[in-house]
């Protein structure tokens, strides 16, 4: 992989750059310390990955991130900072950040989080294939819709066993509300929809009352969520935190259910029951 440095520290960039040349993670084909002359650089150079320090002279990291993002470019950015500040770290990953690492440079934390990003590349570009080939030339493979949706049933079974549901009882309506989903984001009319819509449809259809299928249902998924965020607790770089907390829930909410966990917070993170039923349907799809 190609690489692009942005940091105004000598020695910070010296050290990031030996360790991508001794541990044969790519090539560094850049360096600047320089905000605003750091986007000629990137767009320039185009480079697979930008490692890039949030407080920079002409104008912060976040800042140039976010323009190069506007800019399409297909750049991952790793932010590398000494800064603690949730609401800035929180930031980051909303300008579109792939990765945060903090200073002082761990080596081990560089190299693991560089392979991450190289492997999430693979596998983007690997998808990207897939799909035009497939639209070029057809899906040769014939699926029935039964085989369809136990694969999806199965998929969704296996994400509420991670997510640390699979025993409430609100799981069940949560598997019904997605078919529910499904059935109108399939079907003719790909509109929007309304939740009390799908609820009133399942009470009718199970003869439950809706109040207490939206209880269930919110308990559920607050615990899903609470589950997720003592996994980026335990490890920032977990392969299922990163999906699901981004996936299923809003960022800053995930970020403020951890806070609220490590006793740094008031209250809990909010839930999106919206978010959460779509960005689990998508996940079963892949």
């Amino acid at each position: 992989m190609r690489f692009v440095i942005i940091e105004d520290d000598v020695s910070v960039r010296k050290i990031i750059s030996n360790i991508i040349d001794k541990y044969q993670l790519g090539t560094v084909v850049a360096e600047c310390g320089d905000g605003l002359k750091a986007e000629a650089f990137i767009i320039e150079y185009a480079p697979d990955v930008a490692l890039v320090d949030m407080l920079l002279p002409g104008q912060d990291g976040v800042e140039l991130i976010r323009k190069m993002r506007e800019n399409g470019l297909a750049t991952s950015f790793i932010m590398v900072s000494e800064s603690t500040s949730q609401p800035m770290i929180t930031k980051a990953y909303q300008t579109g950040i792939d990765f945060y690492i903090h200073k002082p440079i761990n080596v081990l934390e560089i190299i693991s989080v560089i392979r991450k990003v190289e492997e999430s590349r693979r596998l983007r570009a690997v998808m990207s294939l897939i799909s035009q080939t497939t639209a070029r030339y057809g899906n040769p493979v014939v699926k029935t819709a039964d085989s369809d949706d136990n694969a999806k049933k199965n998929r969704i079974n296996r994400m509420f066993s991670e997510l640390g549901i699979i025993g409430e009882a609100g799981a069940k309506n949560i598997h019904q509300l997605i078919q529910l989903v499904d059935a109108r984001l399939t079907g003719g009319d790909n509109q929007a929809y309304q939740l009390h819509e799908l609820y009133n449809e399942l009470s009718q259809a199970i003869g439950q009352d809706v109040k207490t299928i939206e209880q269930r249902v919110r308990r559920a998924i607050a615990k899903a969520m609470q589950n997720v965020a003592n996994m980026g607790i335990e490890d920032y770089h977990n392969d299922k935190f990163e999906v699901y907390s981004g996936a299923l829930f809003d960022f800053k909410e995930i970020r403020q259910e951890m806070a609220f966990i490590q006793g740094k917070g008031t209250y809990h993170g909010k839930i999106n029951i919206k978010k959460f039923l779509e960005g689990l349907l998508f996940l079963a799809a892949e």
